[in-house]
């Protein structure tokens, strides 16, 4: 699903809409010691909380949005950029992994 990116709002019980979005993530490559979970995200609201769920392993693990994802060339294809604390709780083995991502906005 290299580059694929996708956006389902689903309903779930309680009538909260879910967003819903697939694409790739990253590790923040940035001299940050945070030992927070955190990400960028190219439009979700800073302070937003997400759950990120790495489609490799199935682990999954809630991160703040920090800031904004640049859109550079280089962040083409990245859907979200993840501190190391949190790209590793994914057991993540690659720099870029297929990852989904849920927040209720």
């Amino acid at each position: 699903a290299e580059g694929k990116k996708s956006e389902n709002r689903k309903e779930n019980s309680s009538g909260f809409k879910k967003v819903v979005e697939l694409g790739l993530a990253e590790i923040i490559d940035s001299n940050t010691d945070t030992k927070k979970y955190v990400a960028l995200h190219r439009t979700a609201p800073i302070g937003t909380i997400m759950q990120v769920t790495n489609e490799m392993n199935n682990q999954n693990v809630f991160v703040r949005v920090i800031g904004k994802l640049p859109d550079i060339g280089a962040n083409d294809k990245v859907l979200i950029k993840l501190s190391k604390p949190a790209f590793e709780r994914l057991g993540a083995v690659n720099v870029r992994f297929p990852a989904e991502i849920s927040c209720v906005p």
